[in-house]
């Protein structure tokens, strides 16, 4: 996926982030541990990110990871005189383009936009174990896990409505000989669900492409999709192992957006426009 998509599909090039701690009163150290939240061009057509800081005291190091590829940060710097936060973060699969955050950081939780090739979308990420307390669980992990849900509902129904609308004659249609087929694409986005989504669940289950190697008719395909949004929608409902469901979020946005070229390729118009 080309970097300028990044808005669009969150697929992170080369960072560099700008946030202003804001907090009176913080830790000595409020930059050290997990960062959790979303990033995307809309409020909602967002995708979730992790970003695991530490700071020395004088450098900040650490990974992030989020649709599609991790990353590792290259040079970090805070000051704790003024709060500044400066990362520049290189996705190992991509080039060398240039992701602007900008924002602040208020008792724990950043905010602000991010800007690539003119383009700007918003963030928001909470570091963990900071936030006001509901029911033993911080309302930053409250507001990540519903976005996560909420995140996974929107980019599902697109799915969903799009098997619906392609004919059936055209689940054999592929713009290309090097690319899945349309049934193909909706059977290898239901084999996914089923994987992230038992993990998600606890159970330490393999990648399997069955429903993609089995019969790809529309019929077949559909009733699938079905049980595996079923499955899925249990553990968004219950499961506590968010990276896994944060993956699947990604790796299904990841395919609608082949959804799309196909359908305005059959001359269809995609769900979401």
């Amino acid at each position: 996926m080309k970097s300028r998509s990044l808005l669009a599909a969150c697929c992170v090039p080369l960072f560099a982030v700008s946030i202003v701690a804001q907090s009176p009163g913080a830790a000595v150290d409020p930059i050290s541990g997990t960062w959790t939240g979303l990033m995307g061009q809309s409020p909602t057509a967002q995708f979730p990110i992790t970003m695991e800081l530490k700071f020395d005291g004088a450098a900040v190091t650490g990974t992030i990871t989020g649709p599609p590829s991790p990353g590792e940060i290259k040079t970090g710097t805070f000051d704790p005189k003024t709060g500044a936060l400066k990362l520049e973060i290189l996705v190992k699969d991509s080039g060398n383009a240039v992701a602007i955050f900008e924002g602040t950081v208020v008792q724990g939780t950043a905010t602000g936009r991010v800007n690539l090739d003119n383009k700007t979308g918003f963030f928001k990420i909470t570091k963990k174990g900071t936030g006001e307390s509901v029911g033993g669980q911080s309302t930053g992990a409250n507001d990540a896990a519903a976005a996560v849900r909420h995140g996974f509902g929107e980019v599902s129904g697109w799915v969903t409505k799009a098997a619906d609308l392609v004919p059936a004659d055209k689940y054999t249609y592929r713009p290309a000989q090097s690319v899945r087929t349309f049934g193909q694409l909706i059977a290898h986005i239901a084999d996914s669900h089923n994987f992230y989504c038992a993990r998600a669940a606890g159970n330490n289950v393999q990648w399997s492409d069955a429903i993609e190697k089995g019969s790809t008719d529309k019929a077949t395909v559909v009733a699938k999709l079905k049980q595996s949004l079923d499955a899925c929608n249990a553990a968004y409902g219950s499961a506590s192992q968010v990276g896994p469901l944060m993956a699947n979020v990604a790796h299904t946005s990841l395919h609608y957006g082949n959804i799309v070229t196909y359908m305005r390729m059959l001359g269809l118009v995609p769900p979401s426009s």
